[in-house]
């Protein structure tokens, strides 16, 4: 079959092109808008004054940032999207391609709470039942969180934990702790091997909302045998999950500060 050809951009495709590049710059000049979405400078100033008009857009020292009917559908889709509404889709597609048992946990108090689960196709599957209850310091969901968080919130919160032993391989050092969360934050995903449950192996990602704060954590878990033997890199791809649905409830950082590096070989 003949490829269908891309239909012509039009107007209103350039309009969403000049609101996205505000969007993700915050101000441009005309100049700069003309070169982000490559049509001429006449093209730009027509759709710029109708976005002005309707105070999609707003002109102030030269540059064009989002207007005040921008602010207002910004903030009526935040309030309508949290990170209930939005995960689900995303997590049961994450367990559908990996076969393993994929979790979505909140913060209480100072452990992570399961709010929803999705179980893959494998036979045999790790237990977190909803309403479970996961210690920070022992979990790849808790350091995850922990990952996420500004750094003295961070610091304040596990310089208070229990640091409960679960397992033979609990980390119960504080500062084994804060070298695995710094870790975590800097490749985008934390690891559980055997910490809380002898046999599972587990990895978690944090999730932003549209402020920039961390608002819940995605685990990918599964017996270590299974875990272990499996060719696809499980860190990335929960890294992966977590930053497209920090993106779905509006936040456009996390990706550009944490990059996901390539998948390592397993030894």
């Amino acid at each position: 079959m003949t490829p269908r050809a891309e239909a012509p951009k039009g107007a209103l495709d350039r309009a969403l092109e000049i609101l996205e590049v505000l969007t993700m710059r915050g101000k441009a000049t005309t100049a700069e808008l003309v070169e982000a979405v490559g049509v001429s400078r006449s093209a730009v100033y027509r759709l710029v004054e109708r976005l002005e008009t309707a105070e999609y857009l707003t002109l102030a020292d030269g540059q064009w940032r989002l207007g005040p009917a921008a602010a207002r559908m910004a903030m009526a889709a935040v309030h309508n999207m949290d990170v209930l509404t939005v995960a689900p889709p995303m997590l049961r597609d994450l367990a559908h391609r990996t076969g393993e048992t994929v979790s979505l946990g909140v913060l209480s108090g100072d452990e992570i709470v399961f709010v929803f689960r999705e179980i893959g196709h494998q036979s045999v599957h790790v237990r977190s039942e909803l309403g479970a209850r996961r210690p920070l310091h022992a979990t790849s969901v808790g350091k995850a969180y922990l990952a996420g968080l500004a750094p003295d919130r961070c610091e304040e919160t596990i310089a208070r934990l229990p640091m409960q032993d679960f397992t033979k391989a609990t980390v119960t050092d504080r500062g084994r702790l804060r070298e695995a969360v710094a870790e975590a934050r800097r490749r985008g995903w934390a690891e559980e091997h055997g910490e809380f449950d002898a046999g599972s192996t587990c990895f978690g990602a944090p999730v932003f909302d549209q402020s920039g704060a961390v608002t819940a954590a995605i685990s990918i878990a599964g017996p270590t045998a299974r875990m272990d033997a499996a060719s696809d890199p499980f860190g990335p791809l929960v890294a992966e999950t977590a930053a497209a649905l920090s993106r779905r409830l509006g936040h456009s950082d996390w990706t550009k500060q944490t990059a996901i590096p390539e998948p390592r070989s397993r030894t």
